[in-house]
């Protein structure tokens, strides 16, 4: 959708800013700010110079484990972060996004997320979860999941919007 006002976007662990590049060339409101880990930034770079975008696309680095999340910003985006990770460290990284934004910012979560009644999720978001089992400390989550996490923060407003390919975003808002 069109942005109509200047906005920066957080890509938390947005490797090689695919997301925030995209948002940008939509969009001459939207800059934005990745933040990834001091050996991932010279890549990361190297993908914002080729678009032609390091006028409105930075890369601050950070473990997002550890460091603050840069800010204020407007909107902080987690695409297929939290489903490596168990509930408490989602809490933790939905807190440090709900600091680092603006008053009336949003949080957007991209994810393969499992039905809310689970029965009818999608083969893809079942396999996955099954796949991810043995190899990551998270699951696929549910969106009501993520919204009770979202709401225990703070935020408020929690809604789920479909994408194409089984993906879907949960995005929510921190109050004025």
């Amino acid at each position: 959708r069109t942005v109509d006002k200047p906005t920066t976007l957080l890509d938390v662990g947005g490797g090689s800013a695919i997301y925030t590049i995209e948002a940008a060339k939509s969009n001459p409101n939207v800059s934005g700010v990745v933040f990834e880990l001091p050996a991932i930034k010279p890549i990361t770079e190297e993908y914002i110079d080729d678009a032609k975008l390091s006028g409105r696309i930075k890369v601050a680095t950070g473990d997002f484990f550890i460091d603050p999340f840069p800010g204020p910003v407007d909107m902080v985006l987690f695409s297929n972060i939290l489903h490596d990770w168990p509930d408490e460290t989602n809490i933790q990284l939905i807190e440090k996004a709900y600091n680092c934004l603006a008053p009336g910012g949003r949080i957007v979560i991209s994810e393969l997320f499992l039905s809310d009644d689970v029965k009818s999720s999608t083969v893809s978001a079942t396999s996955m979860n099954v796949i991810m089992l043995p190899y990551t400390k998270g699951r696929q989550y549910r969106p009501m999941e993520v919204f009770q996490r979202l709401k225990r923060v703070g935020f408020v407003q929690p809604q789920v919007t479909s994408l194409v390919d089984d993906y879907d975003l949960v995005i929510a808002t921190k109050p004025e």
